[in-house]
């Protein structure tokens, strides 16, 4: 890529910091996949499962936002930095979000990433 030229998240369109798990993205994609795969939880999409993700709507279907990072070329298999896994605040904060998926009616996944309809 052309130095000075702008690098676009190749999963929203929004302005990318570099690259994450193997492919050009910004820091929300970046996060949202490696929660989506550290937790292991299964999205189902709400609409058609054929959801258009950009950077004002990347928040409105789960399971059509991870469907499309796995599209573009984003690898769970990537190794996340020691102690970065359960993020800053530890194992409190994976008992908070079992609590609130539990609340969600999410549940972790046991072989698909996505669930259908």
């Amino acid at each position: 890529m052309p130095e000075g030229e702008e690098k676009i998240c190749a999963v929203c369109g929004d302005r990318a910091t570099g690259y994450h798990f193997h492919v050009m993205t910004c820091e929300g994609c970046k996060g949202f996949f490696r929660r989506s795969i550290s937790k292991g939880v299964c999205f189902t999409c709400p609409f058609t499962r054929n959801c258009t993700i950009t950077k004002a709507k990347r928040r409105q279907c789960q399971a059509c936002r991870l469907q499309k990072c796995l599209a573009v070329g984003m690898r769970k298999d990537s190794k996340v930095p020691p102690g970065r896994a359960l993020g800053w605040a530890g194992a409190s904060a994976v008992q908070g979000s079992r609590l609130a998926r539990h609340r969600a009616g999410l549940v972790p996944c046991s072989g698909s990433w996505l669930a259908g309809p």
